[in-house]
């Protein structure tokens, strides 16, 4: 069951709070909004979207003001986040989580964005999505399509169900932090970082090899946060099962959290694929 539903005529905004969208993806964000427009939404962009300065939609606190504006909106029903890249952690000590807090909306993001999505959700109380809304105009676009109608219009379960497999373990349930693995651990050792206590640790990248993988679950682990969480949600670790070094680091992962017998489960449609589905955060 959804959270939330959108009702026809509801707006919603489009914007970057990592790294600006690159001219060349222009007709792929008109197209994301004749999407939109054909479920019935209005679509408003934000001034920092497409890039600016260089690789920047703006500088952090305009990119920061722009998501603050948003959420203090009270017309706008949802905000998806359509960046990735870098410097999406520059924005947080410039947002107003109680604001944002009051407002309890919808943020839809992902990759660099996982930054922003768990440093609000820790900050602010409130539930974040992790979810490429571009997916609806990707590959996949008319399955993402139907699925996202029937989610968040009609408030079926179609885009969080997944399909998965134990590594260990055989049941897992519970709230939900975590993302990229590289992004997320931007977070550590600050007032943003999430308490993992409880919680189901959500870990995926898009880049990576085994030695860098593993060289942040290392990090991860020493956070304390593996001691901590109820159990992991593996999504997909792209370059790293390019190259076929997957099972390298399912082993590491395996033997740094074998001592609490966690249970671990692996999707291959949490990610980076325009097949990916939505997984909520907080």
């Amino acid at each position: 069951m959804s959270h939330f539903r959108f009702r026809t005529g509801d707006t919603v905004a489009l914007i970057a709070c990592s790294d600006g969208m690159a001219p060349e993806l222009r007709a792929s964000i008109d197209e994301l909004s004749s999407h939109l427009r054909g479920f019935g939404l209005q679509v408003e962009e934000s001034r920092t979207l497409m890039r600016a300065a260089g690789p920047f939609s703006g500088t952090p606190r305009e990119r920061a003001d722009e998501l603050n504006r948003l959420f203090a909106d009270p017309k706008i029903a949802a905000i998806f986040d359509l960046s990735g890249g870098d410097a999406a952690n520059q924005i947080l000590p410039l947002l107003d989580y109680a604001a944002i807090r009051s407002a309890d909306k919808p943020l839809f993001g992902l990759s660099d964005v996982s930054a922003v999505l768990n440093a609000i959700s820790a900050r602010s109380g409130i539930r974040t999505y992790h979810y490429r809304i571009l997916n609806l105009a990707g590959a996949y676009g008319e399955r993402q399509r139907e699925e996202f109608y029937r989610t968040f219009f009609e408030g079926l379960p179609d885009l969080y169900n997944f399909d998965f497999e134990f590594l260990r373990g055989e049941d897992l349930n519970g709230d939900v932090i975590g993302g990229n693995l590289r992004c997320l651990l931007k977070l550590a050792g600050t007032s943003y970082w999430p308490d993992a206590s409880g919680k189901v640790l959500l870990l995926e990248s898009l880049s990576g090899g085994a030695s860098r993988i593993q060289s942040m679950l290392a990090q991860l682990s020493q956070t304390g946060a593996l001691e901590r969480c109820s159990g992991l949600l593996l999504g997909t670790f792209t370059e790293l099962e390019r190259r076929g070094e997957f099972d390298l680091v399912r082993e590491y992962l395996l033997a740094l959290t074998e001592s609490r017998g966690i249970p671990v489960v692996r999707s291959n449609r949490i990610g980076h694929g325009e097949d990916a589905k939505c997984v909520v955060l907080g």
